[in-house]
């Protein structure tokens, strides 16, 4: 083999590593699974946030300031990344608490990936 058939054998195998790796970190970034997510929301967030997401669970409407409504405008505007802090962190001054010692990081991006279904 001539060195440059080597080097673009190596060209081609670098290039397709690190495609392998940024992808494997992406899906690992925003890999939750909305459906197991669903199940998480169900048991935890509800009360809250309501069915649908909208702020109106039983207790949802009785908090000042009220649970987030994930259909709303504001709520759009949020990225991924503040939405799955504010599950793992809270919110301070708000009934939102931190889940992050109740959730591992899969169940927040489980989570998260329902959150972000509501939204639609």
């Amino acid at each position: 083999m001539t060195r440059t058939h080597w080097c673009a054998v190596m060209a081609v195998c670098s290039t397709v590593w690190w495609g392998m790796f940024s992808m494997s970190h992406h899906v690992s970034a925003f890999g939750g699974d909305a459906a197991k997510g669903k199940v998480i929301y169900q048991a935890k967030c509800v009360t809250c946030h309501g069915p649908e997401g909208k702020g109106d669970g039983p207790i949802g409407k009785a908090l000042k300031p009220p649970a987030g409504d994930f259909s709303s405008a504001e709520s759009k505007k949020k990225s991924s990344d503040e939405l799955q802090n504010l599950i793992a962190n809270g919110k301070p001054k708000t009934a939102m608490m931190a889940w992050n010692k109740q959730l591992n990081e899969a169940e927040i991006q489980d989570v998260l990936a329902y959150v972000l279904a509501l939204r639609k």
